[in-house]
């Protein structure tokens, strides 16, 4: 999720004025926090801010579910007695 993040920062530092940048750092604190977020705000985003939210959640699926495959992965295993 880091590259994803990085580019939201970098479009925030670059317009810093711009409503989707709250709407963006929204998306990034409810994915941290497994907090809700409603997504109707993706829908009015510009093409740029949108492209970005969608990376970030491409992004956060993939490291979830990497996550979750480690974990079963090691759940799995037969412990040392």
């Amino acid at each position: 999720m880091a590259n994803a993040v990085k580019n939201i920062a970098k479009f925030i530092r670059k317009n810093p004025d711009d409503k989707a940048c709250s709407d963006l750092k929204d998306l990034c604190m409810a994915l941290e926090s497994s907090a809700t977020f409603d997504l109707g705000y993706l829908y009015n985003l510009d093409k740029k801010p949108f492209e970005l939210a969608i990376n970030l959640l491409e992004e956060w699926r993939f490291d979830r579910h990497v996550f979750a495959r480690r974990l079963q992965k090691y759940v799995n295993e037969p412990g040392e007695d």
